[in-house]
């Protein structure tokens, strides 16, 4: 009964347990994390050694530090659009978002895209050659694009 009782517990654990990596390059060892996502909360490197919280994902939105106040919201994600702070104007998009790839400010154009992102590896600009790599993914959180384009762009 106790052995039953300790699987269902780690069951559990294991279930419940939605953490997203983002490695430096196409690394995958510890000393390659750039940033660990957490229930939301996003840390500087590996978040089991490292409590330094650079941002709060919330409704949408992504806030500075532990905050979730509306005067430290980075960025707000509606649609396929990234609006700078609060803001749902036009002239405060910083990127949009289409077929799996992050352009600059309200256009679609392939001379302003600075991210590509595609299977688990997030590319720079407008490519997929391994050697433009910026950051490989892993953890089955499904984060959106618009929400990883925050974190890891050029903005």
């Amino acid at each position: 009964m106790k052995q039953f009782l300790l699987f269902i517990s780690l069951f559990i654990a294991i279930a419940g347990f939605t953490q997203v990596k983002l490695y430096r390059g196409d690394g995958k060892f510890d000393s390659d994390i750039a940033f660990t996502i957490d229930n939301g909360t996003v840390y500087h490197g590996d978040n089991r050694f490292s409590p330094v919280i650079y941002y709060t994902i919330a409704d949408n939105k992504v806030y500075l530090g532990r905050s979730t106040s509306t005067f430290d919201c980075l960025y707000t994600v509606k649609g396929n659009k990234v609006y700078k702070g609060d803001s749902n104007f036009s002239s405060d998009i910083i990127y949009t978002i289409d077929n799996g790839k992050v352009y600059r400010g309200n256009s679609t154009f392939s001379t302003e895209c600075v991210l590509t992102i595609e299977d688990d590896a997030i590319y720079m600009g407008d490519s997929n050659f391994s050697s433009d790599i910026l950051f490989t993914k892993t953890g089955d959180d499904p984060l959106s694009i618009a929400l990883l384009a925050c974190i890891v762009g050029p903005y």
